[in-house]
């Protein structure tokens, strides 16, 4: 009894440490972000005074909500292809079990072990063909189909019970009635840990933005900070202020995690019981 409780204990006390180291830097960001100038590199880790006006400046003397709304509204809309897509490619990879279905899918794979800098300059090309540099039309083309997406919810599809499933053909359920009657309430919570996967993704991308988007109109928060920090916060000018802007552009990611935490939870415990 007293051996059980005392690796409860390491086990808590482990999780407790590893929670702080990884909580650490934020808490740190933080405090840097209410800092005054003056207090950045005096080696105190708390302020003498809360300077929260410098959030206050972020909102008035930077272009942070711009770069906010840019970022998030077109990670919804790729969200939204890249779930539709990978539904339908999914469900005929997992239900078709044809020599060609199979091929498709190893092909597809495969394309997904290419680092994905090969793609830059083929997609780049493309897009000035057509006239979508420095749009956001042209990034949402580029990223409109998701082979981890595809991947991902195939691997959920093929968990579904069949039985289910031939019930459901037996009812004369065709493709689409089985996928949003079966397949999708059946996965849900794999679905809706993709949505955060994805929106992760596409909301912190920054190599190919940074790329393809060159005006200030269309620039998403991961260019609109490196270009705060370069104007800011170089040689240590105004660190309390990209420090804030950092701050600010972790809410939205923090707000859907709270939102689907629960089902990413049970998504992950499924799929170990399912094994």
């Amino acid at each position: 009894m007293n051996l059980a409780k005392l690796k409860v204990g390491i086990n808590y006390t482990a999780l407790i440490l590893l929670s702080i180291t990884m909580i650490f830097p934020f808490i740190w960001m933080f405090m840097i972000s209410i800092k005054p100038k003056s207090e950045i590199y005096s080696g105190k880790f708390f302020p003498t005074s809360f300077h929260f006006d410098n959030y206050m400046r972020l909102f008035t003397d930077t272009n942070i909500l711009l770069y906010l709304w840019n970022s998030i509204y077109v990670s919804l809309i790729i969200i939204v292809i890249q779930i539709v897509s990978a539904i339908l490619a999914a469900y005929v990879f997992a239900t078709f079990q044809k020599r060609w279905v199979k091929f498709c899918f190893a092909l597809i794979l495969a394309t997904y072990m290419l680092p994905s800098a090969i793609t830059y300059i083929p997609s780049f090309i493309l897009l000035s063909e057509v006239n979508l540099l420095d749009t956001h039309m042209g990034y949402i083309f580029s990223e409109s189909i998701s082979i981890f997406a595809i991947f991902f919810l195939r691997q959920a599809f093929i968990q579904v019970p069949k039985d289910v499933v031939h019930a459901a053909k037996l009812d004369g359920a065709g493709h689409l009635r089985l996928i949003f009657t079966v397949y999708i309430p059946y996965c849900k919570n794999a679905i809706a840990s993709l949505v955060l996967i994805t929106f992760i993704y596409s909301y912190n991308n920054y190599m190919w933005p940074s790329l393809l988007i060159k005006s200030e109109e269309n620039m998403f928060v991961t260019i609109g900070l490196r270009r705060l920090f370069m104007s800011q916060a170089g040689y240590g000018m105004d660190f309390p202020l990209a420090m804030a802007a950092c701050a600010v552009s972790l809410v939205p990611m923090l707000l859907l995690l709270a939102i689907f935490s629960k089902r990413i939870i049970h998504s992950m415990a499924n799929l170990y019981v399912n094994k």
